[in-house]
């Protein structure tokens, strides 16, 4: 699978890590690989880092809290639908933001101005990056201080949104200094949508010789953001501004903190090593207070019962321990081999207010409860130990053959206790391998052909092996969940002639044993039927004299089950197309205007299987963003509005069971709304 690339015609010959882990031309990775550079991002009207995936490189983007600053954005890479963030793997500058549960990537801790550039490599990249990688990898690459440079940023714009940012890079000898800082925040423009996030990093590197440095990395970032819930009916209606009942004063807070060291240290002049090693803390606070209120709580039968915690609490930290040794051939080939070590822990508490308390006291009895557990406490261990090994070598002088292979084992120790079935633990050792395999034909420096295999996995998340059980109203362990696999295939054509540049590619993938939530058991399983996904892009790029830039691409996909009862079914929250059109016009030497565009096909809603017969689709929408930059110096201004014709869509949906008032339930469609149209003007100063 390939995306646009919206660089220069040159890009063929740009530096990745993203592929093998090491600095390699792109022309050489014998995958799809595109790269939004620093100017890239400059020369557009994004103001996130999910808004520059969604408008510049066309990848499907949703969130259950959209606004302004996208701060619970979902990415999908490999049409996953719901799964997409078990599937699609985040980097900063190769450290993962993934959590080990299924809750969303925190992206405020990612300021859009601190970026050199963000590398998207399709496709499957669990040889690389083990587990979670199946969709592909998203590694956002920060810039590192190699002369004296600051910059300092602010923009402001509609529903109260204001951003400010500041980067400090000090050059001394052989010691460099970096530190970016940022901070956010918006009012929202559905009720209880507000948001807010800070970020602070500051990052030491020496260089000890020609090829060798050491590098450390201290870093915090905290969000806090309301959720206003979804609404209740099909995409359009209903009152699109307005807090779902059960959502009223609900609110999330997570804070990060990192601190990573590691070095890279040539060992001869054919082979390097470099060393990786990092510590992180998390923690998040979410706040519901309507399930503290008497009108949240149920009757059956004479007894009472609560249906959910006002306040949900979360502790996790781990350390990443990641050698990697890279040696060239005398063939002009090279072996990339490495060992990954993870250890996380997390802990959590379902906390319930004082009226909630009494409820469960007085009912725990009748049912044979486990008396006195007024409070669910879950914790869980991952240890993981991957091996992996790279290797490309050329069989002539336009063709090079590439394999790759891991073995990641992980074992898994979790315990519950709550107030409906008292203690339970489970333990478990789960391991997969993946592989790759291809052919990079390279005919011209300015033109390749791949065709490249492969097998990913993933393993399920904490919070997957535990379920519902809706006969005692107690959580369950979901039973023993195989490691979900995928094989895949992509043909790839990519070629630069003078001010154009050409991509197509083509793939295809089946998976087995996925992982997916099935509501009418209330808890996670392996599917027993396959998952059939296909897709085809297409993009195309032209630079007129002058600095002009026209870029048009493509998506095409389908995500389906393969065989069993639901065999051409689709699956929810995956469109089957996404086109996408960006111009970029210099007015004179110090005026440019940009406009981008973006259609995303109708798509299923997130359903089960066994109730999407004659559900209704979630509607087509396109967006349109147009932006106005002046440089002047060292000052550069942009104004843009973006959404320009206002149109409220949603590219986040489903049908089934939901809450109503009174402890009740229902079958209903949900959706959640984007924002209309917002104006956004901005200042950079570099000094």
């Amino acid at each position: 699978m390939g995306l646009p690339a919206h660089s220069q015609t040159t890009a063929m010959h740009e530096v990745v890590v993203t592929a093998s882990r090491f600095e390699e031309y792109r022309v050489n990775a014998p995958m799809a690989v595109q790269v939004l550079t620093q100017e890239d991002l400059a020369n557009s009207g994004v103001s996130s880092v999910p808004d520059a995936l969604r408008m510049l490189a066309g990848i499907n983007v949703r969130s259950n809290a959209t606004g302004q600053l996208d701060l619970n954005a979902v990415v999908d890479l490999g049409g996953f639908g719901v799964t997409a963030t078990q599937n699609t793997l985040i980097l900063v500058d190769g450290r993962p933001l993934n959590p080990i549960d299924s809750s969303e990537i925190a992206w405020g801790g990612v300021n859009l101005s601190s970026i050199e550039r963000i590398e998207i490599a399709t496709g499957g990249a669990a040889v690389q990056y083990g587990a979670g990688a199946t969709g592909g990898v998203i590694n956002i690459i920060t810039r590192q201080a190699q002369k004296d440079a600051s910059t300092v940023q602010f923009s402001a714009g509609s529903f109260g949104t204001a951003q400010v940012n500041l980067q400090l890079e000090r050059q001394a000898g052989d010691v460099s200094l970096g530190l970016h800082a940022g901070a956010m925040k918006t009012d929202g423009w559905r009720e209880n949508s507000q948001a807010q996030a800070q970020n602070l990093l500051g990052r030491y590197k020496k260089v000890l010789d020609a090829h060798s440095y050491v590098f450390a990395e201290l870093g915090a970032s905290q969000q806090n953001n309301g959720f206003p819930g979804g609404v209740l009916s099909p995409v359009g209606e209903g009152d699109q501004r307005a807090v779902k009942f059960n959502n009223v004063g609900s609110n999330n807070s997570v804070t990060q903190n990192v601190l990573r060291v590691g070095g890279f240290t040539a060992l001869s002049d054919l082979s390097s090593l470099d060393i990786d090693l990092s510590f992180t803390k998390k923690s998040s606070d979410f706040k519901q207070p309507y399930y503290d209120t008497a009108d949240s709580f149920g009757s059956f039968y004479g007894v009472g019962y609560v249906t959910g915690p006002g306040r949900s609490t979360l502790e996790a930290d781990g350390i990443t321990f990641s050698p990697k040794f890279k040696t060239l051939l005398a063939s002009g080939g090279s072996v990339v081999a490495g060992y990954d070590f993870a250890k996380a822990s997390q802990s959590g508490a379902a906390l319930f207010g004082s009226a909630a308390q009494q409820v469960i006291l007085d009912n725990q009895v009748p049912y044979g409860y486990m008396g006195q557990i007024v409070t669910d406490v879950q914790s869980v261990q991952l240890l993981s130990h991957a091996l992996y090994a790279l290797g490309r070598l050329p069989v002539s002088a336009t063709t090079e053959l590439s394999a790759g292979w891991r073995r990641q084992a992980q074992n898994f120790d979790s315990a519950d206790t709550n107030k409906s079935s008292g203690f339970q633990a489970i333990q478990g050792q789960y391991s997969a391998n993946a592989y790759e395999g291809a052919i990079n034909f390279k005919p011209a420096s300015d033109l390749r052909y791949f065709v490249r295999l492969n097998q990913s996995f993933r393993f399920a998340n904490t919070d997957e092996y535990w379920g519902f059980d809706p006969n005692t109203g107690a959580r369950v362990f979901s039973g023993e969940l195989k490691p979900q696999s995928t094989r895949a295939y992509e043909l790839g054509y990519e070629q630069s002639l003078g001010p154009q540049s050409w991509m197509v590619v083509a793939g295809q993938s089946i998976t087995q044993d996925e992982i997916r939530y099935n509501p009418n058991f209330y808890r996670n399983s392996n599917l027993a039927d396959d998952v059939l996904r296909a897709n085809l892009t297409a993009n195309y790029t032209f630079a007129f004299k002058g600095g002009g830039r026209l870029m048009l691409a493509g998506r095409f996909q389908r995500a389906e089950f393969l065989n069993g009862d639901y065999a051409g079914q689709a699956l929810g929250l995956v469109p089957h197309a996404i086109y996408t059109a960006s111009w970029l016009q210099p007015l004179d030497a110090r005026n440019k205007l940009g406009l981008s565009l973006m259609h995303v096909s109708s798509q299923s809603y997130d359903i089960a299987p066994e109730s999407a017969a004659g559900k209704e689709q979630m509607p087509a929408y396109t967006t349109a963003d147009l932006f106005w930059r002046f440089t002047q110096g060292r000052l550069d201004a942009k104004v843009t509005v973006k959404n320009i014709t206002g149109s409220v869509y949603s590219n986040y949906g489903g049908y089934g069971g939901v809450q109503l008032p009174g402890a009740n339930l229902a079958s209903s469609y949900y959706y959640f709304p984007s924002d209309p149209r917002a104006i956004h003007v901005g200042l950079t100063y570099s000094f």
